[in-house]
């Protein structure tokens, strides 16, 4: 990738791609890299037309579908900045949003009709809405892009230039608008690529949503001349049909969509033969459903850490890696530097806990209008990420937990994912989030909230006295809950502020 100035040159000047080879699948058929560079040089076009120059926004509100990538090449090639949503959002939530990032024009689905009016007359910036589906009314994509046209020029693009603004999850205070560059993209194309060495012919899953980070999983794919599977919503056994039909050689997945996996009855049906990696992450996994993960898939797993604010990896742990450090994160990636450092800035001593701090070409530019934000989280030249973690003696990187997430009860801290690992080795138990709740004694008590896999049955009791019998009684949750489903946000990470409001 260190030959491309800007997210233009990987559909438009890249030597990797055959014009007539696939390049994405969606809804049982493929489209070549010839449409995708037709469709997306028509969007562009469309975009000027509609009054759209370089630096203004452009928001996406759309589930993954070729239409999402063809407008990120659009939008970014173009110059504009793009501004993907979270479909799952609320429309008000949209229209906070909206209203931060001052798009002129939106792309959505027809599903998010009833909340257009809103959108309009609390966004004063929106011009136009454009709207994806299956026809062609007046308003639609396809009537909006007809005339075509060629790709727009931008002669100023470059590596330092904003492509997109992405928002923050937001499990924990108001979500952010990261702002990263084209460089930001094409250096984490590039560390992945270091580890995953990505084929021409390669063919990579996409079951994460696009708006997310993730999406990075596509365009790298895209980017090598490889091919890309669209699946609009996970399905465990549909993801299982797609990898055995069309020899799908990658796939991300979050940690729950590992689970949903190995627990299909079509598991040990499917041929997944083709699959040359599996990147799991966006959400902590227990050790105990990773070894089972580890038995199941074969030597091909990758453990990814990373975060918005990264645009999406700063570390990954190597398949021959999992041998030495199951568990960990591996190291830093490509030309991502990663270290633990105490709260001077010192870096810990293995074995000691730290924060989490990361420097390298695929760190943000900044916030969005929050200058006081970025200041807080880049110092110097180091990015503070919030997660507490431990190195090895080899210099392999455990996460420990979130520092917004470790209970201090009785004076004592307490990191929830230690006791997540235990109860998750409970054989009725196929996940649980541990969280801490007010209490008047301690200050602050452990909570579980369990669920069990299908067919099991447990009581809470239960679950206490196994937590017992292998951890220090002060580590032990004081109250128990048995789940239908943990609350999560789209990429897979649990939810637990929802989780701490349901307190008995």
């Amino acid at each position: 990738m260190k030959d491309m100035r800007s997210l233009r040159d990987v559909l438009f000047a890249n030597p990797r791609i055959s014009a007539d080879r696939k390049a994405i699948l969606f809804a049982r058929r493929w489209r070549s890299f010839r449409e995708l560079q037709e469709r997306t040089a028509a969007v562009a076009a469309a975009l000027r037309r509609e009054g759209v120059e370089p630096g203004d926004r452009v928001a996406l509100l759309l589930h993954n579908c070729p239409e999402f990538i063809e407008s990120y090449f659009a939008v970014t090639g173009s110059g504009a900045i793009l501004v993907p949503l979270n479909w799952r959002l609320h429309a008000a939530e949209h229209a906070v949003l909206l209203a931060d990032a001052e798009p002129k024009v939106l792309i959505a689905a027809r599903a998010y009709e009833p909340t257009f009016a809103r959108l309009r007359a609390e966004v004063p910036s929106l011009r136009r809405i454009v709207v994806v589906d299956d026809g062609n009314a007046p308003d639609s994509y396809e009537a909006w892009t007809a005339p075509g046209g060629a790709m727009p020029d931008a002669p100023g693009l470059m590596r330092d230039t904003n492509a997109a603004i992405l928002y923050t999850s937001g499990t924990t205070s108001r979500p952010k608008g990261v702002i990263l560059t084209h460089g930001n993209y094409i250096a984490d194309f590039s560390n992945v690529a270091s580890v995953v060495q990505p084929e021409e012919h390669g063919v990579n899953l996409q079951v994460s949503p696009l708006y997310h980070a993730a999406c990075i999983h596509s365009f790298l794919h895209l980017a090598h001349g490889g091919g890309t599977i669209l699946v609009e919503k996970f399905e465990a056994g549909e993801a299982l049909r797609l990898i055995e039909q069309e020899r799908a050689t990658y796939l991300f997945a979050a940690p729950t969509a590992l689970y949903q996996m190995m627990d299909h009855p079509d598991f040990r049906r499917r041929d997944l033969s083709s699959l040359k990696a599996i990147s799991y992450g966006a959400a902590g996994i227990s050790r105990a459903r990773l070894e089972e993960a580890a038995k199941a898939f074969g030597p091909i797993l990758l453990h990814a850490y990373g975060m918005t604010e990264t645009t999406s990896h700063s570390s990954l742990l190597r398949s021959a890696d999992h041998a030495v450090a199951l568990g960990s994160i591996g190291k830093g990636v490509g030309a991502s530097e990663i270290h633990v450092v105490d709260e001077q800035g010192v870096e810990c001593r293995p074995g000691e806990i730290g924060e989490i701090v990361i420097r390298g070409p695929n760190v943000m530019k900044g916030y969005w209008h929050r200058p006081e934000a970025t200041a807080e989280a880049i110092r110097g030249e180091w990015l503070h990420s919030g997660d507490l973690a431990r190195t090895d003696e080899g210099g392999f990187v455990y996460v420990v937990d979130r520092k917004k997430d470790m209970v201090i009860s009785g004076g004592v801290n307490i990191y929830p994912r230690e006791i997540e690992d235990i109860i998750s080795a409970h054989p009725a138990v196929a996940e649980c989030a541990v969280y801490g709740v007010p209490d008047d004694y301690w200050g602050e008590a452990l909570a579980a909230a369990v669920v069990l896999r299908s067919g099991m049955s447990v009581k809470a009791q239960d679950i206490i006295e196994f937590c017992r019998g292998r951890i220090g009684g002060y580590k032990v949750p004081k109250r128990v809950r048995i789940v239908a489903e943990l609350p999560k946000n789209a990429s897979g990470k649990i939810l637990k502020t929802e989780l701490r409001k349901n307190v008995d």
